[in-house]
């Protein structure tokens, strides 16, 4: 039992002492890593939209680096946050047809041209998607972002 006014001893000094030192080196330690920490880097993914004359379609690879520093896609079933995302629009139709996709909207492509643009995928959500030519469920969608 200790008396106020007393002297602590000396194992209990090192005790105090190397508790508040390390309760500092975690508060201060753990503040600059906290904003870097929070999501990794994204890996890049293809969308591929494939347009015909009967429906809107889309293909998901994913760019990952094989042996040699060649790369290699898979196919992916989805993207997830934080990804960044090139997106090709193809009209494989007999007709030219437009789309429509995260703000971006594009005249009629006329067949066997593309388009493409690039954009990071920073918020989950449903993105609709669709021909800005045709009408019917077949020609609009929703791509998910995980």
């Amino acid at each position: 039992m200790r008396v106020a006014g007393a002297p602590l001893t000396r194992a209990r000094q090192l005790t105090v002492v190397a508790c508040v030192a390390l309760a500092l080196a975690l508060l201060c330690s753990a503040a600059p890593h906290a904003g870097n920490a929070t999501t990794e880097p994204g890996k890049s993914v293809l969308v591929y939209f494939i347009i015909n004359d009967r429906n809107v379609s889309y293909t998901i690879y994913r760019k990952t680096a094989g042996a040699q520093n060649s790369d290699q896609l898979f196919l992916e079933k989805w993207v997830v946050r934080g990804d960044v995302a090139t997106f090709f629009v193809v009209n494989r139709g007999k007709k030219p047809h437009g789309f429509a996709f995260l703000g971006k909207k594009w005249a009629a492509l006329k067949p066997g041209h593309r388009a493409h643009f690039s954009r990071p995928l920073l918020v989950r959500g449903r993105y609709a998607y669709r021909s800005t030519t045709d009408k019917g469920k077949a020609f609009k969608g929703v791509f998910p972002v995980y």
